[in-house]
């Protein structure tokens, strides 16, 4: 079977989809790299021994898909991709008005769209999600509690979309506005919620770089059953249940428990972002071939998340 060839827009978090595409040669041909040009654009593109495309219109006619990192500044490109019939695998975040019209766009060429919330593909989250999925089965959640950065709060609605299957009602109001993290409190899905945000580039705070070593920490989840509480410590685990103790249960059964508990190194936790990057390059690809749409890739989806990230970050840039 002919490999897909697969262009790389960004040379930032970009490259990490480069590594991705290197994981599965026989699968996938690194077509070129698609960038604005400077130094670190071109360097990649002579490292990976590709050519590098700083338009659209120069790109040539036997692109399959394209891996888009380019923020909001690459958004007219990705538009301009769509137009083309090229699918495109969006990383997040973005507003729900661009979001809207790349869906358009791709349902007017016949192309595909998928965003990559990223995170939810971990080992740590897909055990929590997975937990929570027979969690629901003896009971709908009765809280949400999230503490994140402005750059994981898209990821952490994500993954919440999955657990709770809508985001909508979404109301949601500034609390508590003391460094180093800003509180919103309301309700998710009819899901009492909590967010505890630590802030970035806005009124008072200065502009924090992705990994910088200042943030505190990366993404710590809760969700709430009546019985029990189900927790990812961070984006590497532990997944932690912990039962509830005034519910009955066996005398010779743990209250609580390591789900997901691997110890995982720096570079380790690299390596699962590069493998849960292929895996959604897969979910692309699987999606061009056989007209199937995965749930977190519906329209349904991907609305509700950026409009609930929409809302929560108009809320952290108005708070003083």
């Amino acid at each position: 079977m002919k490999r897909v060839r697969a262009l790389v827009c960004g040379t930032n978090y970009g490259l990490i989809y480069r590594d991705a595409i290197r994981l599965a040669p026989r699968v996938f041909e690194l077509a070129g790299i698609f960038a604005r040009g400077r130094a670190r654009s071109r360097k990649a593109a002579k490292e990976s021994g590709v050519p590098l495309y700083q338009q659209v219109e120069s790109l040539p006619g036997d692109i399959d898909i394209a891996c888009a990192a380019m923020g909001t500044s690459g958004e007219q490109a990705v538009l301009g991709l769509l137009e083309r019939g090229i699918h495109v695998l969006c990383e997040h975040p973005h507003n729900p008005d661009f979001l809207d019209m790349a869906m358009r766009t791709a349902a007017e060429h016949g192309a595909c769209f998928h965003v990559n919330g990223h995170f939810a593909g971990l080992k740590a989250a897909s055990v929590f999600i997975q937990y929570c999925t027979v969690a629901r089965s003896y009971g709908a959640p009765i809280f949400l509690d999230a503490m994140v950065t402005d750059r994981s709060t898209y990821a952490a609605l994500d993954i919440f979309r999955r657990v709770t299957n809508t985001l909508e009602p979404c109301r949601l109001a500034a609390r508590d506005c003391s460094s180093p993290f800003m509180t919103i409190k309301g309700g998710v899905g009819g899901v009492p919620t909590t967010f505890q945000i630590q802030r970035s580039g806005t009124k008072g705070h200065i502009v924090l770089m992705d990994g910088d070593p200042r943030y505190i920490v990366d993404l710590r989840l809760t969700v709430g059953f009546p019985q029990g509480v189900l927790t990812m410590l961070s984006t590497a685990g532990p997944v932690v249940w912990n039962s509830n103790i005034f519910r009955s249960l066996p005398l010779n059964v743990p209250m609580w428990r390591h789900l997901y508990r691997k110890p995982e190194t720096k570079f380790g936790l690299y390596k699962q972002r590069v493998r849960a990057n292929l895996l959604a390059i897969r979910s692309l690809v699987k999606s061009v071939r056989e007209h199937v749409v995965p749930e977190e890739q519906t329209r349904e989806h991907i609305m509700d998340v950026s409009l609930a990230w929409d809302r929560i970050t108009a809320l952290v840039c108005d708070a003083p």
